[in-house]
């Protein structure tokens, strides 16, 4: 067998980026009617809910002239200040990570090809135990040096190798999960050149390199800022940091060497805009000129104002509560099942969502996702009186459980609604609401919470970055937060070896039975993970274009073209 490869060549699209086509071979993995249908479903009704043309494609904005240079105001959830892709923190600071830093591959989220970024040739060996990169070059880091593979080892081996001087303590180290704790080693072959050694094939590693947590940072940098380094955080991206404000804001500026073209503005301010009328008034004021934090109940309104273009984007987020199975009442199987069994998931998407979501139907996989089997909506259905004779059972009538959220967006009004429905089966709900930087690191402490409401953006357009990532022992959710990687190891072993064969086949029916039984078993012995619904972002802008609607729909920023319109 030969090597199988991704070459740079000439091969380009609209925007001059290099799109590397994944074929359906051995390497190929996610071209399927179901991935290609993924950017119409729902349009028409969506934007005539919003007051727009559904051939318009919800882009009022995008109609306008636009100029180059001046300040972007985008709003975010929150900023603790530390933008550094081995600490998550918020949705908003990891935004920040995702437009400074480039990665070694990437998605634009409209299409299902993956596309080279810094990388300029992928080659699998015939075993598929080693992945080697060839980086791209003349590429040069936001403080002028170049990149080589020397950076990409470093990058890696920081979160990878255990004591690491530059990483945080409170670091969750996202790489490992992300690719699956499956790195054996990272070597440099020389200086454009290195290897990914693997412990066992993976088709999509690659894909899984395009994530917010493998971003390439600077040795240099690592070196000289140690664990500060996401104060001080060098990339190659199309914008720089220029100030980091907690609680506040993150200022980042155009950076003109950029190898992609420098970006069509001259700043970019994160603003971090916790409050939902405010930025509801933000955006019709335009004080605010993108967010994809609007909360739900406003789509309809600002759809309405014909400067505010509201983007239709597909269910692509999951919305869940993860139990923690090492606390409380929640160490008792049937006391999962019967939180699971007690949330009342229509009123949720009626009422947090605003009818901006559906409950659901294929446990951990949409109906956008491969490997959706409409034949699991049985484990999400609500069965109130079952579940109070599972508390009962388990000896857990009148007993505490510790419930976390955040207290923005959608959270309150969600966290209300289950608050309720976990009191009706006689249990005892604590709930406390919290802003986003001390909810993630509550939730990332498996000490330090019971249940927690969460949810889970599509970082990346293949199923296993939701069943494989929230399921599997290697993941971060496993073992920091549900803890469910401490159950039965046999039948984690069998969990992870079906995510791993459904990770190994381009054989979507194969995919689709695998995942089947992979969440079927998870559901039956473990239920740490009760699904809510499956939602979007709300992305919408005024006074600016080519946001990148499709990747802020999964928490993805790709602002290169992001322009204010004249």
């Amino acid at each position: 067998m030969t090597f199988s490869k991704w070459r740079d060549n000439e091969n380009r699209g609209d925007n001059g980026e290099l799109i590397v086509p994944v074929r359906m071979t051995r390497r190929g993995f996610m071209v399927n009617a179901g991935v290609v249908g993924l950017g119409t479903m729902g349009v028409g009704a969506f934007l005539t809910a919003c007051g727009q043309n559904p051939d318009s494609s919800g882009a009022n904005a995008n109609m306008a002239e636009i100029r180059k240079g001046g300040t972007l105001t985008f709003a975010i959830d929150g900023t603790n200040g530390t933008v550094d892709p081995a600490v998550y923190t918020t949705l908003g600071d990891w935004l920040a990570v995702d437009t400074i830093c480039s990665g070694l591959t990437r998605f634009d989220f409209v299409n299902p090809e993956m596309q080279l970024d810094l990388a300029s040739a992928v080659d699998t060996s015939a075993d598929g135990l080693t992945v080697t990169f060839t980086m791209r070059e003349g590429v040069t880091f936001h403080d002028g040096s170049f990149l080589t593979a020397q950076d990409c080892v470093r990058t890696f081996n920081r979160q990878l190798v255990d004591g690491d001087p530059a990483l945080p303590p409170a670091s969750s180290r996202p790489m490992r999960g992300s690719t699956a704790r499956n790195i054996r080693e990272v070597v440099a072959v020389d200086d454009r050149t290195f290897a990914v050694r693997l412990i066992r094939p993976d088709l999509i590693l690659p894909a899984r390199l395009s994530d917010i947590s493998t971003r390439i940072l600077s040795a240099k940098s690592i070196e000289q800022y140690g664990v500060d380094v996401g104060q001080h955080l060098i990339g190659t991206g199309p914008f720089k940091l220029a100030k980091l404000t907690p609680q506040q804001s993150i200022t980042l500026e155009a950076f003109d060497g950029y190898w992609g073209g420098s970006p069509v503005l001259d700043r970019l301010v994160l603003q971090q805009v916790s409050d939902a009328s405010s930025l509801n008034a933000g955006l019709q004021s335009g004080q605010v000129n993108a967010s994809s934090f609007v909360v739900h109940s406003a789509a309809e309104s600002l759809g309405k104002n014909p400067k505010v273009t509201v983007y239709d984007t597909p269910n692509r987020v999951n919305i869940f509560m993860m139990m923690n199975v090492t606390k409380g009442v929640l160490s008792d199987l049937n006391v999962r099942k019967a939180v699971n069994m007690c949330i009342d998931r229509s009123q949720i998407v009626k009422n947090a969502f605003s009818g901006f979501g559906e409950e659901p139907t294929g446990y951990t996989l949409s109906p956008t996702d491969i490997g959706y089997n409409s034949d699991l909506a049985s484990i999400s259905k609500r069965d109130l009186e079952a579940a109070k004779a599972l508390v009962a059972a388990a000896g857990a009538t009148g007993k505490e459980v510790g419930f976390i959220a955040q207290n923005n967006n959608w959270y309150p009004r969600a966290a209300q609604i289950v608050e309720e429905n976990l009191k009706a089966i006689g249990l005892v709900p604590k709930v406390e609401l919290l802003d986003p930087g001390a909810f993630s690191s509550r939730f990332f402490d498996i000490g330090n919470h019971e249940l927690a409401m969460w949810e889970r953006n599509g970082y990346i357009p293949d199923p296993d970055d939701k069943t494989g990532t929230m399921l599997g022992s290697a993941s971060s959710y496993a073992n920091r937060a549900t803890g469910h990687a401490t159950l039965d190891p046999a039948v984690m072993a069998e969990i992870d070896d079906l995510l791993y064969q459904a990770r190994q086949t381009t054989d979507v029916s194969v995919r689709t039975d695998l995942y089947t039984r992979a969440q079927t078993l998870f559901a039956d012995k473990f239920m740490a993970i009760a699904m809510i619904a499956y939602t979007r972002n709300i992305v919408a802008s005024n006074g600016a274009a080519e946001i990148g609607a499709e990747p802020l729909g999964s928490q993805r920023a790709q602002l290169a073209t992001a322009a204010l319109t004249a």
